[in-house]
């Protein structure tokens, strides 16, 4: 791809004025996919900050919802696709406001089973429904194909992303 300041053709007309998105010498797809990144970020921390959570917390929290057996550091940090420092520091913290707990791994006596508890089913279920709201307010404009293919296309990034962050960068084949 081209790495100029003009705009590019496949482009919607109506980004031209959104500042930073052109961008000379970074005018990709995916520089522009981490600008929305950021600005979602940005507003999830200061929606949770309202409801007196991070945005870690909420990772560990919404991943222990959705695992209802619970799962190690290791395991939540691979679905937060976050490390294992970030899991422990939000859990300790959660753990604090007994939303979360641990209890004893009977297949590694070295990593505790972390789990949610009904303080935290409590909590979460309210943040859950403010965080499907933004997400789906953000695809509003989208159509369900529409949706379907940036889902398609994100999950390809995704992929070549995982093998970039485990064998390195290499330039595309020719």
């Amino acid at each position: 791809m081209e790495t100029n300041a003009t705009p590019n053709p496949a482009a919607p007309n109506d980004t031209a004025d959104l500042p930073g998105w052109i961008f000379p010498k970074l005018d990709h797809p995916t520089f522009r996919l981490t600008l929305l990144s950021k600005a979602m970020d940005r507003f999830s921390v200061r929606q949770l900050a309202d409801h007196d959570m991070t945005y870690a917390e909420w990772r560990v929290l919404s991943r222990l919802a959705s695992f209802p057996e619970g799962g190690t550091v290791g395991q939540i940090a691979s679905l937060a696709w976050v490390d294992r420092a970030e899991v422990s520091r939000a859990f300790a913290a959660l753990e604090k406001r007994c939303l979360t707990a641990r209890r004893d791994n009977p297949d590694d006596g070295r990593t505790p089973i972390l789990h949610i508890t009904d303080a935290g089913m409590k909590r979460y279920r309210p943040l859950l429904e403010l965080r499907a709201l933004f997400h789906e307010t953000l695809m509003q404009d989208l159509s369900d194909q529409e949706c379907a293919a940036l889902d398609h296309v994100l999950g390809k990034i995704a992929r070549r992303l995982e093998v970039i962050l485990k064998d390195g960068l290499a330039p595309p084949d020719e």
